[in-house]
């Protein structure tokens, strides 16, 4: 290319740099929030799931946007890598095969010969995505659908001994698909699956009820929590498992019997025994925190940083997280969870590069919240500055659906004057805020909050279309996000300029607004306090915590953390922690093991009081 021409080009791009920032300038804050969202909750990013194009197309436009505005990089990047488990693979190691005992009639029983019967993966069964690794063997029984349920009189394994077997449960429960009767809360794959081993069984094999997707195999979606489950778990082709059971006593029958009486029919099949090898890999993905930083202009002060985040990623195509029950797959868009929040963080960086404050500003784009806040988890083991030297956090997640001019500040109390700050800074912007004390709410600033930050956390309030995919750009109120903007800007510029840095005051307070797990009518009765930890874990359930007053803190547990017996029961994961923790009442001491230490290699077992779920 000639010289003359690289000299044309070059102004041209000029032009059109400064044409885009005049353009910007000349758009309302309100406008600019909605391009934005409307290009990250676009069909086109599919989700921004982790690890996939339309999550790194997120994050290039982040970044892009952040170069524009002129906030610096950390040592010449952008990026902070890490790696996810965004899914799982069968090896050719898994295998499963039958031994039958085949009658025949006036012949001794012990002259019957046995035959073995071979499946093959992904025709006769497939394994489940949180199975452990291994290999079982043993007698077949037909467990109903797996429940025990003693409020309602009801368990699928009273009458029978699964001790040492292979059990096979039905999907759903005796109310059929119905996700609002009495048995729902016993409705989940990983619930029946931490049942089952809680009885004894090696093995699970599920299969689906009678229905147009009975013979559709469950895909292999990872779920951080899912997984080390205890228990050896496929899913069965219904056609091939109903084979097996007595003439008498056919599958189909079973079930519709259990469906209409209410009431268990299990027993062990005749003269069959299986065995199952399940070989799963994780698949690992690169994926991308981005932040830039705009450097404080006091002398002293810009040493210290004020960190405001909000996180990128979303759900994809929905999985374990997601509350669409629809049949047809759908990208789930996010756009209120949380590009609003991106949106609103990217408006702030505009303001504070432009008028920079005394103290410096890391702008955060978290990837893998959705995940167990495993974005900003990296960040602060990782953190491009000091943590002694971050003053506070500011957090954005779902910001744009504010009603009446009202929104919600958790972390109210992190720090002393921090009430007064929000008080103060509402009078002036004429909104109203709902002051929340909860710094463990479920988001990335909670990651901070346990390494003594204090922090706030932004929020609109939760709507009917929360993890759907229903969550769309044109839902969201604009204009409202501008005020949520305009009042997160004054309250970062009084951290940002003040001589003297927050003073974090950890929360005394002993309310519990999230209660235990779950939800419904036979959800836990009881609160315990933990605050879990979504690293995978081989050994127990981790923990990030206690919660303030909580049992779980009276009781000296600790950050780190690992649960592994609750009296005698074995806990592998977080979902049997808080399945065995509703079969407990208010005022039961219950026995707990811990793991704790650098290589978890200390034992403690400590004693912990229950109290009401308020």
């Amino acid at each position: 290319m000639k010289y003359t021409n690289k000299i044309v080009l070059i102004g041209l791009l000029i032009a059109l740099f400064i044409a885009n920032l005049n353009s910007q300038t000349a758009q309302t804050s309100a406008e600019r929030m909605q391009e934005w969202v409307k290009h990250l909750a676009s069909d086109q990013l599919q989700g921004r799931f982790p690890g996939t194009e339309g999550a790194n197309l997120a994050a290039d436009y982040i970044e892009q946007y952040f170069k524009n505005i002129g906030l610096k990089a950390y040592a010449n990047s952008y990026r902070q890598q890490m790696e996810v488990t965004t899914s799982v693979s069968a090896t050719e190691k898994n295998n499963v095969s039958f031994d039958q005992l085949i009658e025949r009639l006036g012949i001794p029983e012990s002259e019957w010969r046995t035959m073995k019967q071979n499946w093959s993966n992904g025709k006769e069964y497939v394994p489940l995505a949180f199975s452990d690794n291994g290999s079982c063997s043993g007698d077949i029984v037909f467990a109903g659908f797996g429940i025990t349920a003693s409020e309602l009189n009801y368990d699928d394994y009273k009458d029978v001994d699964v001790k040492g077997k292979i059990v096979v449960v039905l999907s759903n429960t005796p109310d059929g698909e119905s996700d609002k009767g009495d048995f729902s809360f016993y409705s989940s794959l990983r619930y029946k699956a931490s049942n089952a081993a809680k009885k004894g069984a090696v093995g699970m094999i599920l299969v689906k009820i009678q229905g147009d997707s009975m013979n559709v195999f469950e895909r292999l979606e990872y779920s951080n929590i899912g997984k080390n489950s205890g228990i050896i778990a496929i899913q069965a082709h219904r056609q091939s498992i109903s084979k097996f059971f007595a003439k008498d006593k056919q599958l189909v029958i079973l079930e519709q019997q259990i469906m209409k009486t209410k009431k268990p029919a299990s027993y062990q099949l005749p003269r069959v025994k299986g065995n199952i090898t399940v070989d799963l890999v994780d698949n690992q993905v690169p994926t991308y925190n981005i932040f830039g930083i705009v450097e404080g202009t006091d002398s002293k002060l810009k040493d210290e940083h004020i960190v405001i985040g909000a996180h990128y990623d979303h759900l994809g195509w929905g999985g374990y997280n997601s509350l669409y029950r629809g049949k047809k797959a759908m990208v789930h868009n996010g756009a209120d969870d949380n590009a609003s929040g991106v949106a609103a963080m990217m408006e702030i960086a505009t303001e504070i590069a432009k008028n920079p404050l005394k103290r410096s500003v890391i702008f955060v784009a978290f990837t893998a919240e959705e995940m167990g806040l495993l974005g900003s988890e990296h960040f602060v083991r990782n953190s491009p500055v000091a943590l002694e030297k971050v003053v506070a956090m500011l957090n954005l997640d779902m910001v744009g659906r504010m009603k009446k001019d009202e929104f919600t500040v958790f972390g109210s109390t992190s720090s002393a004057n921090f009430p007064t700050l929000l008080d103060s800074v509402a009078l002036l912007d004429t909104v109203k805020v709902i002051k929340a004390s909860d710094a463990f709410a479920p988001s990335d600033h909670a990651s901070f909050y346990k390494k003594n930050i204090p922090v706030f956390m932004f929020n609109s309030g939760v709507h009917e279309d929360y993890h759907r995919p229903s969550d769309d750009w044109d839902k969201l109120n604009y204009k409202g996000m501008a005020k949520i903007v305009s009042f997160i800007t004054k309250v970062t510029n009084s951290i940002g300029n003040e001589d003297a840095r927050p003073e974090f005051i950890k929360s005394t307070s002993t309310e519990n607004p999230r209660g235990g797990s779950g939800g419904g009518r036979n959800s836990s009765k009881v609160w315990f306090g933990i605050i879990p930890n979504f690293e995978e874990s081989p050994l127990g359930c981790k923990i990030s915590g206690a919660s303030p007053g909580s049992p779980a803190e009276k009781a000296g547990m600790k950050d780190g953390d690992i649960i592994t017996k609750m009296n005698d029961i074995k806990v592998k994961n977080l979902h049997d922690f808080m399945y065995n923790l509703k079969d407990f009442k208010a005022g039961d001491v219950v026995d707990v093991e811990v793991l704790r230490g650098k290589n978890y290699e200390e034992k403690v077992m400590m004693k912990v009081t229950l109290v009401d779920k308020k």
